[in-house]
């Protein structure tokens, strides 16, 4: 069976491929159908429980110690880092998902057999380590995964479902902008509509803000209401989220109930306030996204191009977020039908081959190398793949060494600054080391090796080839074009 999967902040939501129709699964937890399965891990003892069954813990009390996001809490982790006592970041995710995989088979409404193929996604701004770790698991999971897309590419895939039949040759709508704000990420992407062919063309985001940082802020409103001090309890928080989750747009008044502290009363426009400073990041990040369009070839003042900005991710169902968009973009602002189902229903979209959509992914953050300088010790950074190149792509870089050995750091980061320098969430990736100096060919650990400056080398010519595939992972290889040597390396993040 082929299934779209949302590993989520929150929530992790699946639709699978059946005939022609998109349907989102519901799992039996307890004689209760939920759509979803909660982000949560709790341990117990030498016991670690996911899902539904550490939701439950949760709420009791009954455990030790616990993550209430998996996925944001694993975002910025080596997979190897021990994340809760003996369980690694990697181990985790991997549990996780192999919960997730028998609830599919044995407690959903899906004719799910043994093997599960599977479109899964990342946020468009997640780090390269983070989108190798998600497939990773996925795997060790027992899941066979057949492609990964950017969770806001997904979003349009399904808000496209709506529209397709609008969407013809002659059809003005050239794009849509999607606001995908889940439990942990912020992601705005404008993506292609043109025929059936979904690109991504430009994506902007944060990298750790969502509906948890609103959950915080509910929290803190209580703990003030009741001159309490604030909690980063992962109970509390919950309790603060189911809160959060009863606000309608007319609500005035808040109740959230933190069990033996007692109700506190919010008054939700002071609420709101709160989370105003949250609301206009996404909000700058949108507008500078619309900006971008113009260099690629769109007009962003003129509504026909546009289908539509569209609201998918649970923190888009936070009525101050949707009251903030809509006086900003106005007739623009569509909320997805199901904004916590959105980008499950797209990846299955995409999974399926009779859908007959092709998908063009982009490259969401700049990838580049610090290197030595000519002269000097200083070191230089080289921009080697620009965010919002189209992906796969394939990039060249020949020059002549003036050091006996390479030492090649790389790095990815969100953005360059006006200098063209690494700003804005950097992360480190593998250093490699090549020998210039053809006395060094065989030698294999050259960590250790002095790098030093030899004018002698100036005349060998050194040729850099990278080949960045669509899943994050690049392919260096580097070779001596004189000396007639080369060596090659696969590189990911840090892991």
């Amino acid at each position: 069976m082929k299934l779209g999967i949302d590993f989520g902040t929150t929530r992790t939501v699946v639709a699978a491929v059946a005939d022609a129709r998109h349907p989102v699964a519901a799992f039996d937890e307890s004689g209760e159908f939920r759509e979803h399965i909660p982000g949560i891990a709790v341990t117990r003892g030498d016991e670690l429980l996911v899902g539904w069954a550490a939701a439950r813990a949760l709420a009791e009390g009954t455990y030790d110690h616990a993550i209430r996001s998996i996925k944001r809490a694993i975002q910025t982790r080596m997979p190897d880092d021990e994340i809760l006592p003996n369980i690694s970041a990697l181990d985790l995710a991997t549990r996780f998902l192999a919960d997730l995989r028998d609830a599919i088979i044995t407690r959903s409404n899906l004719s799910a057999r043994d093997l599960l193929e599977v479109m899964i996604s990342a946020p468009a701004n997640a780090a390269s380590r983070q989108r190798w770790l998600t497939l990773e698991a996925f795997r060790r999971a027992g899941f066979q995964p057949i492609g990964l897309l950017n969770e806001p590419t997904a979003a349009a895939v399904e808000f496209a479902s709506h529209h397709l039949q609008n969407l013809t040759a002659k059809s003005p709508k050239r794009y849509v902008v999607v606001y995908d704000l889940g439990g942990g990420t912020f992601d705005t992407s404008a993506v292609s509509l043109e025929g059936r062919h979904f690109e991504l063309i430009a994506a902007e985001g944060i990298a750790r803000l969502g509906g948890d940082d609103f959950d915080q802020l509910v929290l803190d409103a209580a703990c003030d209401a009741l001159a309490i001090p604030h909690l980063e309890d992962p109970a509390a928080l919950e309790r603060a989220r189911d809160a959060k989750e009863t606000l309608r747009a007319t609500s005035k008044k808040l109740l959230v109930d933190l069990g033996d502290l007692g109700t506190a009363t919010i008054d939700v426009a002071e609420l709101y306030a709160r989370c105003e400073p949250l609301i206009e990041q996404t909000i700058a990040q949108t507008e500078l996204l619309f900006g971008k369009l113009a260099s690629r070839g769109i007009d962003p003042d003129d509504p026909r191009e546009l289908g539509g900005l569209y609201l998918v991710g649970g923190g888009a169902a936070f009525p101050a977020v949707a009251r903030r968009l809509r006086a900003r973009f106005g007739k623009k602002l569509q909320l997805a039908p199901q904004p916590f189902a959105a980008t499950a229903i797209g990846l299955a979209i995409a999974a399926d081959p009779d859908a007959h959509i092709l998908i063009r992914e982009a490259v969401t953050r700049h990838f580049g190398v610090w290197r030595e300088a000519a002269a000097g010790a200083d070191k230089i950074f080289d921009p080697l793949i620009g965010k919002d190149a189209p992906a796969p792509i394939t990039i060249e870089r020949r020059y002549h060494p003036t050091h006996a050995v390479g030492h090649l750091r790389f790095y990815e980061c969100g953005a360059l600054d006006a200098d063209g320098q690494p700003v804005q969430d950097l992360v480190p990736w593998t250093d490699i080391y090549f020998p210039y100096d053809p006395s060094l060919a065989d030698r294999r650990d050259l960590a250790h090796t002095p790098a030093d400056r030899r004018p002698d080398l100036m005349d060998l010519e050194i040729a850099e080839t990278y080949a960045y595939a669509p899943d994050g992972t690049i392919k260096v290889r580097i070779e001596n074009v004189t000396r007639g040597y080369q060596r090659t390396y696969e590189l990911g993040a840090l892991r």
